[in-house]
């Protein structure tokens, strides 16, 4: 989720009032050592481009914090089989998978390069004193996912990512074996990625270590060159909590086929830089309409608040492609189109005419807040639609026991293994049942994305919303081709720095 700047404003992204500096440590030399909390704060080489793994080396990489709470609404299981038959519960997700973040990270000034932010993340009171080892080791879990997911997806080329048990790959999905987190396909690289992610506490060697066995075990199934991403989050030790900031280990290391893998091919890794548009490219559009489900889900049928139509100027043909499509947030605040176009707006000009003298396409983007949490999504108009196809198509594959269970043997104890166990087969049979109906719904998504065009009851939003940012309190606007993202200057991490 790398920062764009604008033009001739080198120090755009520093000047952010989210802005945030992360020390990242790159390491593909095979050595899981731990990072020297004495070193990890003197990283100062920025972060070279967004779309690869740079070389080995201990950098400073400056995001926004709106940047990483879009990274926690991605990182999490595929509730698909489960969503489909109770949307409205899209928004109780995203808040699971944000709210922790907003419980027990801060922002604290830190001593940093010019060009820096000289903010760092570190954990505050609550987490320190106010929570058990057991809510340590959870948080630890969705931070690492959540860092995992910011690091791959946008800062280094990752279009997207899945749960390596919804990739489509039966051999790394046996529940048997511990695997790996996460999988994608590079963009530039055409080569799939299996992603470990680990946080903890002094995360060190150890952790590290059987991230790799796990990586090694997934790689032991694959006959297909790929690359391994090891994603360590270290978190300050008892002692050290005023001290230490978040920092983060990579280890990477590209794989040839190995001798004994079952696996002869994988989904091919979408094509690099200008792709075609998303209606001329269906599978395309499939995933990421699948990436944003969660999304559309909450919007059309949750709780969320201030429903409305949002006007943005049209992005460049820099934003072709799988990295301008959700990786890659560009904040709004350098957009200055759009500031022409809401000037206009503003000024008493009809919007329709503004988008005239503007002389670009204006895209509408259908934006909801997110209750509880302050975090405004939408999706563009044209996206909002295939996702409300690719849900209507997921809702007609029946539902049975295997995937709602009725049966109370099959919950007598509500073990965690019972739980699995089933989870896993009703995502075995939904997946398989889904698949007929991809063919014919494909198609269909293709053609409501082109002409932007919403099934009847799936779209509350009629209220259209031109205003300027300091119009809601200061709202912290981004955004990429297809997706909407903003943050409340009262969020509990940027509150608690006035």
């Amino acid at each position: 989720m790398a920062m764009i700047p604008p033009p001739n404003a080198m120090d755009f992204s520093f000047s952010l009032a989210d802005a945030v500096d992360i020390p990242v440590r790159v390491r593909s030399d095979g050595v899981l050592a731990k990072w020297d909390r004495r070193k990890a704060p003197k990283a100062v080489l920025p972060w070279p481009a967004a779309g690869k793994l740079p070389a080995d080396g201990e950098y400073l990489v400056t995001t926004t914090w709106r940047q990483l709470l879009t990274a926690a609404t991605s990182a999490g299981r595929d509730l698909a089989p489960w969503l489909r038959k109770t949307p409205a519960f899209a928004v109780n997700e995203l808040i699971a998978r944000v709210s922790p973040l907003q419980a027990y990270l801060s922002l604290k000034d830190v001593e940093a390069p010019a060009e820096a932010a000289g903010r760092r993340l570190f954990v505050n009171a609550i987490y320190r004193h106010g929570t058990e080892r057991s809510a340590h080791a959870a948080f630890g879990y969705h931070l690492g996912m959540t860092m995992a997911q910011w690091l791959t997806v946008g800062m280094a080329g990752l279009p997207a990512t899945v749960h390596l048990e919804a990739c489509g790959i039966p051999e790394l999905a046996d529940p048997t074996k511990k695997l790996p987190d996460l999988y994608g396909n590079h963009a530039v690289e055409a080569l799939p990625w299996l992603i470990e992610a680990k946080a903890r506490k002094a995360l060190g060697a150890g952790d590290m270590r059987d991230g790799q066995w796990q990586l090694d075990q997934a790689t032991a199934e694959i006959a297909v060159p790929h690359r391994q991403v090891l994603c360590g989050t270290v978190l300050p030790e008892s002692g050290r909590w005023e001290d230490d900031h978040l920092v983060m280990m990579v280890h990477t290391a590209l794989v040839g086929p190995s001798s004994g893998g079952g696996i002869h091919s994988l989904p091919d890794p979408p094509s690099g830089g200008g792709a075609p548009p998303l209606n001329e490219s269906p599978d395309e559009l499939l995933r990421v309409a699948r990436d944003q489900l969660l999304v559309f889900r909450a919007l059309a049928f949750g709780a969320v608040q201030d429903l409305r139509v949002v006007p943005l100027a049209e992005t460049g043909a820099e934003w072709d492609g799988p990295l301008g499509r959700e990786g890659r947030l560009r904040p709004l605040e350098g957009d200055v189109a759009t500031r022409e176009l809401r000037e206009m707006v503003l000024g008493g000009i009809p919007l329709e005419w503004a988008r005239e003298q503007q002389g670009s396409r204006v895209r509408e983007f259908v934006v909801g807040r997110i209750p509880g949490i302050g975090l405004h999504l939408g999706l563009s108009r044209g996206l909002y639609a295939a996702c409300a196809r690719l849900h209507q198509a997921q809702a007609e594959v029946p539902a049975d026991e295997p995937l709602f269970p009725a049966d109370p043997f099959l919950t007598r104890r509500g073990e965690d293994e019972e739980r699995e166990e089933m989870t896993r087969e009703a995502r075995r049979t939904f997946y398989e049942r889904e698949e007929e109906r991809l063919v014919t719904a494909t198609r269909e998504m293709t053609r409501a994305y082109a002409a932007e065009e919403v099934p009847a009851g799936f779209l509350r939003a009629t209220r259209y919303a031109v205003e300027r940012p300091e119009d809601r309190g200061g709202l912290l606007e981004s955004r990429t081709a297809e997706t909407y993202v903003a943050i409340e200057p009262t969020d509990p991490v940027l509150a608690d720095r006035r």
